[in-house]
């Protein structure tokens, strides 16, 4: 018999909370709803990395890419309250 081989659950939501974060940091009003999306993909991706540390076979690779998503969005939306309190 196979087994399956294990998923990195909290990887693919901080992938998937990233992604989406990430290009509503993009448009200037809907923006807000980006700040808690990319949080909770930094939050995710960070457990989904420390998951994947510590059982063998688990994939890393949606974890990073969720954490650097999230990171990203976030920088952006960081950049957009900088420059409207500037102005």
């Amino acid at each position: 018999m196979y087994q399956a081989a294990p998923s990195n659950g909290m990887g693919v939501t901080a992938l998937v909370l990233g992604i989406v974060g990430l290009v509503f940091s993009f448009i200037p009003l809907i923006g807000v709803i980006a700040w808690p999306l990319t949080v909770l993909g930094v939050i995710f991706g960070g457990v989904g990395i420390s998951n994947a540390g510590k059982t063998p076979g688990m994939p890393k690779g949606p974890a990073v890419a969720g954490l650097v998503c999230s990171l990203v969005g976030l920088l952006v939306c960081i950049i957009w309250v900088a420059s409207v309190s500037a102005t």
